[in-house]
């Protein structure tokens, strides 16, 4: 990724290649989410991407390697999901908190560019990394996220998009959340935040550069360690208010009005339930077996980014 180039709402055309764990979840053809390899069986992506009541899993595929969505191209690969793992912790009356998910393969991606049928090299298709327990990044921090959503709100892009976020101050992120608070939270939580959230903010206040439908699920990369360092998924793309709104002044404005900078599941605070759920590798509650099977899980779509199927 570019960490100049401008964004997927506010951003620009990515370079091929240039986000190689990014991947697209498809239902019939059509893009509905992202997510990121984490391994050659793995996938991580948001929980409600597969949050409608009794969504079936036929027809739903994992393609990676792709950039753009009217193409199919060399290095691409398309798998079908085994297994669906959804935070145990995540429900509709906080549906932006534990918003992630761990998707099994049938068969495992072949990690490299491909030469031949039977060989494989290059950085293609490659996993992403994860924080470590104990990374620390500061606020202003120029991130990534990279996408196939909504350049404006409007249509979808069919090549692949990316733009340059900034992470908030996590005091400032619950901030304006709290500004925003009615859109996200059902009637049950009296509209009270949590004291702890399970989420980090970018963006800017003034707007302008944001993910948008379609971006859900795939992964806020972010610069770790001395002189650049590599590349990080210390997010997963979960919600926002409206697509690149300012949300300076929130409070000031009318609700309807208001935005949000985008809202990404923390990384780092779900690396305990990830390791777990890659370790055992077996079926526990919030998951869903095979492509016959159903998902079925309380949250609403609406509101995500994601409302594109």
């Amino acid at each position: 990724p570019l960490l100049h180039a401008l964004r997927v709402v506010g951003g620009a055309e990515a370079t091929q290649g240039s986000h190689p764990w990014l991947v697209s979840l498809r239902k019939k053809s059509y893009h509905f989410c992202g997510g990121a390899i984490l391994s050659a069986r793995w996938i991580m992506t948001a929980a409600h991407c597969f949050s409608s009541t009794s969504e079936s899993l036929r027809g739903v595929r994992v393609v990676t390697g792709n950039f753009d969505q009217r193409l199919t191209d060399e290095e691409e690969q398309v798998f079908i999901i085994k297994n669906i793992s959804i935070h145990e912790k995540y429900h509709t009356t906080l549906p932006m908190n534990y918003d992630i998910a761990l998707l099994e393969l049938y068969q495992p991606i072949h990690l490299g560019m491909v030469l031949s049928s039977a060989i494989f090299a290059g950085k293609r298709v490659q996993p992403v990394c994860l924080p470590l327990p104990d990374v620390h990044t500061q606020p202003d921090t120029n991130c990534i996220v990279a996408g196939w959503g909504r350049t404006k709100e409007g249509h979808l892009s069919s090549t692949l998009r990316e733009v340059q976020l900034n992470l908030v101050d996590p005091a400032k992120c619950k901030y304006v959340l709290q500004t925003v608070k009615n859109a996200i939270l059902s009637p049950q939580r009296l509209n009270r935040l949590p004291p702890a959230l399970t989420v980090l903010c970018a963006g800017p206040e003034t707007g302008g550069r944001d993910a948008c439908q379609g971006d859900s699920g795939g992964p806020l990369v972010c610069p770790v360690g001395s002189a650049g360092g590599h590349w990080v998924a210390l997010g997963v793309t979960s919600w926002g208010k409206g697509c690149g709104r300012s949300w300076e002044m929130n409070s000031s404005r009318p609700p309807s009005q208001r935005g949000s900078p985008g809202v990404f599941t923390d990384v780092k605070l779900m690396l305990p339930w990830i390791k777990l759920t890659l370790r055992q590798c077996t079926v526990q509650d919030g998951s869903v077996i095979d492509t016959e099977g159903v998902i079925r899980n309380p949250a609403s779509q609406h509101r995500y980014y994601n409302n594109n199927r």
